[in-house]
Order: structure tokens, then sequence, then C-alpha cells
């Protein structure tokens, strides 16, 4: 960052806090920056203009102003507040849930890979007011992209021990390893799962289909539980303590598909 006394940033809010009786204190992933933490002064008052701008997962620009301990927002602009996420409980969800995965897997002003994730959130939230039956599709889209960009790409079309091209019927996965394990190499992995080759497929495809492409995958019910298992366990691998909002989604997951 620049010695200026102020600067522009554009971002997503990930999420806020209150502080003291009208201010908040907003956690913002930006393109510029990474993540920051800044005060929006005034925003829990009904009046102010920063409320609209301070709301969970609103992407906006800012002019900050530097501050002792926290920054302080001074004008916001929104650039999108993605209306039909807000009114649809399940894309609520998974909004939510892709805001405290980006937050807890993130560093405050780490601008490591910052714009290719800014753009990468942009993507996801733009596809969750699109999606189709299987919304899910753009949520696991999302994590293994953010573990790509993170450097926790998983291995899918290869062993991840022995780098064998997996082509058999069904293979199995490993966190630990990082990826999928052909059969001959299972044997050696303890925290190894079964993973049918209808499950490493779509995972495939979610990772390098182009958007319209993506939106069309829509696998059966037990496939797509098993990509759900298979990705939720590879990121548990590399977040500290479990997310607060997996748990609702996961809860809606059971409920919003048919059988």
């Amino acid at each position: 960052m620049s010695n200026l006394r102020t600067y522009n940033a554009t971002g997503f809010v990930l999420h806020r806090t209150s502080l003291g009786e009208a201010d908040r204190i907003v956690t913002i992933f930006t393109k510029e920056h990474g993540k920051l933490n800044a005060v929006a002064k005034g925003s829990r008052r009904a009046n102010s203009k920063l409320t609209g701008a301070t709301e969970p997962f609103t992407n906006a620009k800012y002019m900050l102003g530097r501050g002792r301990s926290l920054d302080v927002i001074s004008q916001t602009e929104i650039l999108h507040s993605y209306p039909t996420i807000r009114t649809d409980l399940d894309l609520l969800a998974r909004a939510s849930y892709i805001c405290e995965l980006l937050d807890r897997t993130t560093a405050a002003h780490d601008m490591t890979a910052s714009e290719a994730i800014y753009e990468l959130t942009s993507a996801a939230f733009l596809l969750l007011q699109r999606a189709g039956p299987y919304p899910d599709g753009v949520v696991h889209a999302y994590e293994l992209h953010l573990m790509a960009e993170l450097g926790y790409a998983p291995a899918l079309d290869r062993c991840s021990i022995c780098e064998e091209s997996i082509s058999v019927r069904s293979t199995s996965f490993s966190v630990a390893q990082g990826g999928a394990v052909c059969p001959d190499c299972r044997l050696r992995v303890r925290d190894s799962f079964v993973v049918s080759a209808e499950s490493i497929q779509t995972l495939i495809e979610l990772r390098d289909s182009d958007t319209q492409t993506m939106l069309t995958i829509n696998p059966s019910v037990r496939v797509s539980a098993e990509v759900a298992r298979t990705v939720r366990a590879y990121v548990a691998h590399r977040v500290d303590r479990p997310l607060k909002s997996l748990h609702f989604l996961d809860e809606l997951r059971q409920t919003s598909r048919p059988d």
C-alpha cells in the first residue's frame, strides 16, 4: 500500500460486526489489497449512506482513510447487490458459505492472487443468480478454483501418489495425499475413501468447464452427494476449524435435491 492517507479498493463484504451503538467493523476481500478490516461509521443507522455497501457479499468500490488501528470507510459505490441471491434461501446459504470460506482461507493484507480470487468470487455470485437445478455445481467449482489459487489444487486426472492416469471405473480419494489415488496406491493410504469414476469426472468438468457449460452440469443424486463429500473433506483438511455456514448448507442440500 502507498503512504497516502486515503486509498481506493474494490471488493466483497465477507462479514461485519457491530461496534458501539452505530458503527460496524466490515471485513472486505478486495482486488487490490487482499482482505482488510475497516470501520463503517454510522452504518447501523437507517439513513446511513454506508448501510447498503456494508451488507454481506455486496460488491462495491470503497474509499478508505488510514487509521491508527483500523482504516475507515468514507465513501462507497455499490456495483452489485445480488437481489436474486438475497431473496432465495438456498442461494443465500451458498453465498454465505463462499464468503466464510474465503474469509477463513486468506490472511489480512495478503495480495497473493487477490485479483484472481476477486474475479473468481465475482463470477461465482453472478453464476449463483443463474444457477439451475444444481446450484452446488457453482459452489464446488468455486471451491476447486479457490484451492488452486491458494496453491492446493487437488489431483483429479492422475494418482496423487504415483501420478499414473486415472482410468478405472472407481478410484479413491485421499485428502492427506492431495487428491485421487489409484487402486494400486490405495493400500498405502489410511485416509482414502472410494469415489466413483462418474464423480471424479464431474469434479473435472466443474474444474475445467467454461461458465456456460458448467451451468448445464446436473449429476444424479448419488454423484452429487459423492462430489459434495469429496470436496467437503478436501476443504476441511485445509481449514483450521469447521465453518459455521456449512451445517446449515448441509441441511438445505438434504431437502433441496429430489430422490
